[in-house]
């Protein structure tokens, strides 16, 4: 357990006010999606604390709560159905206190990991979404993720807190390598941290948390110095977005780091199999990263672009991949579809404006081929959009 846990639910942090705007952001115009599915929704938060932290700010639950709410009031469909469930091994009684009111809600006293699977099965053909918080690295084994997978879900989404940070941390005190090149340790919150030791098993907890065995070549290479604390921790994220790409076909991460150019102290992981879910993540997470823009400098102007990664954004290097993203595309492909693997191939590599103005660009010299319905705007010009809803589309390919 942490050395003191009387304080953690004292005040939010600033940190944990990004994570739970990413979440409440994407909830919204998520489940609006999702009731056009006519299937029912089963929401789980499945680290959800109080529900309300003591300065009186809310927690994931009610936010979650009050979005859910709120779209249910605000819908047409009929019969609308969503559930949810909130699991706490701690703080099951005040959960229950902060919630009540709340329709269709369900709090389980215990551990996320020995309730989720025995929650999951009864809900074949639902819509499932997760938001996987945790209080330590060890609750995320990745062969549940791979579980969940295979369920018989209309879809499922989840929204994950990697602690990569304290995973390097962890995996380097495993292997016995001293990882001195970082910010102080002490400045990593967490609720109930995961200590590892040079054991056979915490060996195979590092595996089953990573999905693989992969972490060591990294930790090998940290150890090597052919690469620093930096690239020790993209690296581990990276692999880790693949790792979750084998059962998921959508998958984005954004870093949370407080200080421009510090190492990130949680990365959010975004997985789904829906390309629409993939591409409305995309633009959450670019409006968070202007979020996080501002409290790294304080709102004061900075010379240049940076990505979610810290790196000077080049237009002449992303506008090169979506050439060559494009070059696979031979017939009409539907603009998600087309986005939502550029993102989870590349990343969040800047704002989806200029992912357009690039589309634009390419079409204007021809190097694609663009179809819109409607084909014309009501005063008969032709249409130049690249949005998609539920009144336009965009289909892209190649020009051969």
């Amino acid at each position: 357990m942490a050395k003191d846990n009387s304080t953690f639910f004292l005040k939010k942090n600033i940190w944990s006010e990004v994570k739970d705007e990413l979440l409440g952001c994407y909830l919204k115009p998520y489940i609006q999606k999702i009731l056009a599915t006519r299937r029912p929704l089963f929401y789980v938060d499945c680290f959800a604390g109080k529900g309300r932290f003591d300065d009186g700010t809310k927690g994931s639950p009610l936010i979650a709560l009050e979005i859910i709410d709120e779209c249910l009031k605000a819908t047409a469909m009929q019969k609308a159905q969503i559930e949810s469930c909130y699991i706490d091994l701690n703080y099951a009684d005040d959960l229950n206190r902060n919630i009540a009111g709340y329709n269709n809600t369900h709090v389980i006293s215990g551990r996320y990991e020995e309730n989720i699977e025995d929650l999951l099965r009864g809900k074949r053909g639902y819509n499932v979404f997760l938001y996987i918080d945790p209080y330590g690295i060890k609750a995320l084994d990745c062969g549940l993720f791979d579980n969940f997978s295979g369920y018989g879900f209309n879809s499922i989404e989840m929204l994950i807190n990697l602690n990569s940070f304290g995973f390097m941390r962890e995996a380097c005190r495993a292997m016995k390598v001293a990882y001195s090149d970082v910010e102080a340790f002490d400045e990593l919150v967490e609720y109930e941290p995961s200590t590892m030791d040079t054991s056979d098993q915490s060996i195979q907890d590092l595996t089953d948390i990573a999905g693989g065995d992969y972490w060591r070549k990294i930790v090998e290479d940290y150890k090597s110095h052919r690469i620093d604390g930096y690239e020790a921790e993209r690296q581990f994220s990276l692999q880790y977005c693949l790792r979750m790409s084998q059962k998921y076909k959508y998958v984005l991460n954004m870093p949370i780091r407080l200080k421009e150019g510090h190492r990130p102290k949680y990365r959010m992981i975004h997985a789904t199999n829906h390309e629409d879910g993939c591409v409305l993540m995309y633009e959450n997470i670019c409006k968070r990263w202007e979020r996080l823009g501002d409290i790294q400098t304080g709102g004061q102007m900075t010379l240049f672009d940076l990505s979610v990664e810290n790196e000077i954004i080049d237009i002449a290097a992303i506008r090169a991949k979506m050439e060559q993203h494009m070059s696979q595309y031979s017939i009409n492909t539907m603009l998600s579809k087309i986005l939502a693997e550029f993102y989870t191939k590349y990343g969040v590599l800047c704002k989806p404006p200029v992912i357009r103005e690039i589309l634009q660009d390419l079409e204007g010299s021809e190097f694609i081929i663009v179809t819109r319905t409607p084909e014309t705007t009501k005063a008969g010009k032709p249409t130049q959009f690249f949005t998609e809803n539920s009144k336009q589309r965009v289909q892209i390919r190649r020009k051969p």
